[in-house]
């Protein structure tokens, strides 16, 4: 089939939503966010509020009755919101990830082992990750890595603890998962909060792509997660277990995260008032919009959101 749609105006978008049943109120209002957020982006968060298509239908593009415009901004204002708070959580964990590994590996290894393939279980996946490392410093404009590049010539990487500031979450967890010492990844789980190094790997690699989706300003609310969290038996009290391929894994909604990040949050006993700003900015949305995103309906009373 031979794509034909053309661009519309604002003027067309709008009266296309009134069209369909959107009630717009505050007709300014929607004509900006249409302009500074775009009709696109704002499809993804009015699709629920749309009437059940018929048999055969993918989309009926009529809305629920009574459904305004202000509901569907209101609801893309606290995905923004969610988005942040969720963001800040991660990199609080990726700054931890981070000292702890590089703390254990400098100490117990030198403060040149990532240059050591012999401490790493794929050389293949450790020859990549050098060379990737290699061409970062190569461009970076860090003031400690222009420092390194002036005073030494040898080698030519600076120490762990210098070049892991470089490294994104995503490649942090690649360099987690490859270290072959297991007694340096226990400890690193531990410190993080998780039991075993299995589950810390799964954990990384899940927030390493939430972390993603955020940074890149993507919907978290009522999406569904490509990677899971790990089943984590004592977070059970507090997941959503769903059956999948026989057996019961973490549901993939972005509630299982939230949950995992706030137990690693209280694991680094400093000063955390996540919980309970995540807890007032959930207060403020319907139960049914809560529901879209895992929440159970007891989520309250689960452990991790106790104060």
């Amino acid at each position: 089939m031979q794509f034909e749609k053309l661009p519309t105006t604002i003027d067309e978008q709008l009266a296309l939503l009134t069209k369909r049943g959107l009630k717009m109120g505050d007709q300014d209002l929607a004509k900006r966010c249409l302009e500074t957020i775009g009709y696109y982006r704002l499809s993804a968060y009015w699709l629920p509020f749309e009437i059940a298509p018929e048999d055969k239908q993918t989309r009926s593009k009529q809305f629920n009755a009574e459904t305004t415009f202000e509901e569907i901004y209101q609801l893309y204002i606290f995905d923004r919101k969610l988005r942040m708070l969720i963001l800040e959580a991660i990199e609080r964990v990726e700054i931890h990830l981070r000292s702890r590994w590089t703390y254990k590996m400098a100490h117990s290894f030198g403060p040149h082992v990532h240059l050591d393939h012999t401490q790493f279980s794929n050389g293949i996946i450790h020859a990549e990750q050098v060379v990737r490392l290699a061409r970062t410093v190569a461009k970076s404009e860090e003031t400690f890595i222009l420092h390194y590049k002036s005073k030494y010539t040898t080698p030519y990487s600076p120490p762990l603890w210098a070049i892991t500031e470089l490294m994104t979450l995503g490649e942090l967890s690649v360099w987690y998962q490859a270290t072959r010492d297991s007694s340096v990844k226990g400890h690193v789980a531990n410190e993080l909060g998780l039991p075993t190094k299995e589950v810390c790997e799964g954990v990384l690699q899940c927030l390493s792509y939430v972390r993603n989706i955020c940074a890149h300003h993507g919907r978290l609310w009522n999406r569904r997660l490509v990677k899971r969290i790990p089943k984590i038996k004592r977070f059970r009290e507090d997941l959503v277990l769903v059956e999948n391929a026989g057996s019961l894994s973490a549901d993939n909604s972005i509630y299982n995260v939230v949950i995992v990040l706030t137990h690693m949050l209280n694991r680094q006993n400093v000063d955390n008032t996540f919980t309970s700003r995540l807890t007032n900015l959930l207060n403020s949305m319907p139960e049914v919009c809560l529901h879209q995103m895992g929440f159970p309906p007891n989520w309250r009373e689960r452990p991790a959101f106790i104060p």
